[in-house]
């Protein structure tokens, strides 16, 4: 019997659930790849993408082991709209690169990305399918003050930098989409990502 993949894009705002919905699938028996993750990686000490950050920005983005100061490279990020694109620039073609070659090494399964910039950038391309994680811009914002300490207008200016829900929730017209709503309870959120789960893997087998 050959083996299948069933390839999945998981997206969604910041601060919608991405990353609970993703553990609770892995619970379930997916395998992840996080972009989020592969993104520290490829800024690790050591790493071209560390030091090509260094040249562009200066060592006033490193915190005193060396390491990446995420808050500081985040504030340089939207202090001007031109820092967002030279830092896409060095950091999106590693993270894609190492991406699919995680894509490549998975051989049977559900295999769950998740994609935080999935529709910004199209890169719906290589999936099967997707799920949106959505929830209200009001709870997003919410979350965000408390996640990161920050106040509501940086959290809404950081919301504005993505794609707006709206568009997110265009998705279904380029792949076929499940939107889980994380608008309430955690136990809610887990019986949802069980019935999908249960969904994907109905399709794998089918």
């Amino acid at each position: 019997m050959t083996s299948k993949v069933l390839k999945v894009a998981l997206t969604g705002g910041i601060a919608s659930g991405k990353s609970l919905v993703s553990d609770l699938l892995e619970i379930h028996g997916c395998k992840i790849i996080d972009l989020d993750v592969i993104s520290r990686e490829v800024v690790m000490p050591g790493t071209e993408g560390l030091q090509e950050l260094v040249d562009t920005f200066g060592k006033s983005i490193l915190l005193s082991d060396g390491s990446l100061d995420r808050k500081n490279l985040r504030d340089v990020l939207y202090k001007k709209g031109r820092n967002r694109a030279l830092i896409e620039q060095i950091l999106h073609p590693k993270i894609l690169h190492k991406m699919k070659a995680m894509m490549d090494d998975c051989h049977e399964g559900v295999m769950i990305v998740v994609i935080p910039l999935l529709v910004e950038k199209e890169l719906w391309g290589p999936f099967d399918r997707a799920i949106l994680v959505d929830c209200e811009n009001e709870t997003q914002i919410k979350r965000l003050m408390e996640r990161d300490d920050i106040d509501s207008a940086k959290a809404k200016t950081m919301l504005l930098a993505q794609a707006s829900r709206e568009q997110r929730l265009r998705l279904n017209e380029h792949l076929p989409t499940d939107v889980i709503e994380n608008n309430s309870r955690v136990s809610d959120l887990e019986e949802k990502v069980q019935v999908l789960n249960q969904k994907l893997f109905a399709f794998l087998y089918a």
